[in-house]
């Protein structure tokens, strides 16, 4: 992530004779839509599985979560708790859990994340706080969850998010 928060993303693709290229070289600002204490860059994606050869290119009008079998690569900041008021979130995509703690939700996607930087609590149902550093991975299976970062720094964890059917979200 440079200095103004955005994140470099290159992306091959191939030519009209299937040679390689670059087929985009971009900075990815955050979503505007985030959860409270979250920035989420949307990095790439599809909403169909891909086939090749292909030009790279992405579709203009992804959201931040994908359809079934779409694919979604982020990132996602989680500021520290100090910096948060969580009353005041705004998540679009997510479904949220009623009487849970704030940020609690489900996403219909198993996600594969590893956290690149500082220190994320992962919540999970009954006040369950999973306490993950650098290189820990993570694999979430459409389970209710929500983030915490308690130290003092923002942590950051990268996502590779797969659509799936879920019939526990209307």
């Amino acid at each position: 992530m440079n200095e103004s928060g955005q994140v470099r993303v290159v992306v091959t693709g191939h030519d009209a004779d299937g040679k390689s290229v670059v087929a985009a070289d971009k900075s990815v600002p955050p979503e505007a839509t985030a959860a409270a204490g979250t920035r989420f860059h949307l990095l790439w994606g599809a909403d169909q599985p891909p086939s090749y050869p292909d030009t790279g290119a992405e579709s203009t009008d992804l959201v931040p979560f994908p359809a079934v079998g779409g694919i979604r690569f982020a990132e996602s900041v989680i500021l520290p708790d100090a910096e948060v008021d969580y009353e005041a979130e705004s998540i679009a995509g997510l479904q949220l859990q009623p009487g849970a703690a704030p940020g609690m939700h489900t996403t219909p996607s198993v996600d594969l994340g590893v956290v690149i930087e500082g220190e994320v609590c992962m919540l999970l149902s009954g006040g369950v706080e999973v306490h993950l550093r650098p290189g820990d991975c993570f694999v979430q299976n459409g389970t209710l969850h929500g983030w915490r970062n308690h130290t003092d720094r923002p942590a950051r964890f990268v996502v590779m998010l797969v659509g799936t059917e879920h019939r526990g979200l209307g």
